[in-house]
């Protein structure tokens, strides 16, 4: 059972902007030419030879895991739809109640965790293959700090934000170290893959 975190970052250290677009980072999953299909959507990524293996393993993993993400990352991307990444089951680790004008059918696939990050990692776990997948930051960042996060990838892109919102902020658990697992050079990307380890 895995409990992993992946983004693509700046090497300023940003995810996102502070609209939330992500300009950039997002461009070389189109900048080659393997073809790479999504899981649960009918989209295909154009990578290059090397990020296509590391990109499949990555699909993988999140065929039949579950996911974990917070109220902001649902918002922004409109619930995917009703179908989140994987097409597994999904938790939103939330304050607030669900969307009043979604049909039911849209709302099946995502439970709302009112207790917490580790409820929601302990839900998702016993939901899916025991993998869990975590999007957004700040979800990334408390899975860190209370000993949840067991995998760190980062999809580290050659340019600058300058500003916006960090994949490593708050951090407070002196605890954690990181091994390496993986390098792999892509084309405007280089993929990094870490072990957490907890002392």
């Amino acid at each position: 059972m895995t409990v992993s975190a992946s983004f693509c970052m700046s090497l300023d250290g940003f995810v996102a902007r502070p609209d939330n677009s992500v300009g950039p980072l997002f461009d070389w999953y189109n900048n080659g030419d393997v073809e790479v299909p999504m899981v649960g959507y009918p989209i295909t990524f154009r990578v290059a030879a090397a990020s296509a293996d590391y990109l499949r393993a990555q699909m993988d993993f999140a065929r039949d895991s579950a996911f974990v993400c917070g109220r902001r990352v649902f918002d922004y991307t409109g619930g995917w739809g009703g179908n989140p990444p994987g097409g597994g089951r999904a938790f939103v680790v939330t304050h607030r109640e669900p969307p009043t004008d979604w049909p039911a059918e849209r709302l099946a696939p995502f439970t709302f965790v009112h207790d917490g990050v580790a409820s929601a990692i302990s839900q998702a776990k016993a939901a899916g293959d025991g993998n869990v997948g975590v999007s957004g930051p700040n979800i990334a960042q408390q899975c860190l700090n209370l000993g949840l996060l067991d995998e760190v990838r980062i999809d580290l892109v050659p340019v600058f934000v300058g500003e916006g919102i960090r994949y490593f902020e708050n951090i407070q658990n002196e605890k954690a170290e990181l091994e390496r697992l993986e390098v792999v050079e892509g084309e405007g990307v280089t993929h990094l893959r870490f072990r957490v380890h907890y002392r």
